[in-house]
């Protein structure tokens, strides 16, 4: 049975190595994950299973090139609600969800509501989404876009030298 709140204290320096090293492959197989970790393969794959049991590994995904994939703009939304009802916000959200280019939200403290992360082909391909998709979904005060020129890191893999 599945562990409601797993006690990350349970996490010993062989299971904190098999996360490190699947955060950096995702692919890494059975042998290789053995061999990088120092247990063999069995105990990796009992080790492996009981994590994703704890529900300590989410999921995994492979990471796509954006330029690569004609998808030269990164752009981050910064947006305050004007009416902080639960139906806008509902609204907002369900529209968030609908749009693949939105590849991140968050809901955050301070003077704004939520954080965006939008990716999209070109900047007449963000304008589109912007004024026509999200702009009219939701009762919207304020929203202001930072293109990303270069991003200097960027990455999926958690630090978990505090485990």
């Amino acid at each position: 049975m599945m562990n409601e709140t797993p006690d990350y204290r349970e996490v010993d320096a062989f299971d904190r190595k098999i996360l490190e090293e699947i955060q950096k492959d995702g692919a890494i197989g059975p042998a290789e994950l053995s061999h990088r970790v120092h247990l063999s393969v069995s105990q990796c794959s009992r080790r492996l299973q009981r994590l994703r049991d704890r529900g300590m590994i989410a999921g995994s995904a492979t990471i796509l090139d954006r330029k690569r994939l004609n998808l030269g703009i990164s752009a981050i939304l910064l947006i305050k609600l004007g009416n902080h009802g639960a139906d806008n916000e509902q609204k907002f959200l369900r529209c968030v969800q609908d749009m693949p280019e939105v590849i991140a939200c968050h809901y955050v403290t301070g003077d704004l509501d939520f954080i965006l992360h939008i990716t999209t082909r070109d900047l007449e391909s963000y304008e589109t989404l912007l004024r026509q998709r999200l702009l009219s979904s939701a009762d919207i005060r304020e929203c202001r876009t930072n293109i990303v020129l270069r991003t200097n890191k960027e990455t999926t893999q958690l630090p978990l030298a505090f485990l």
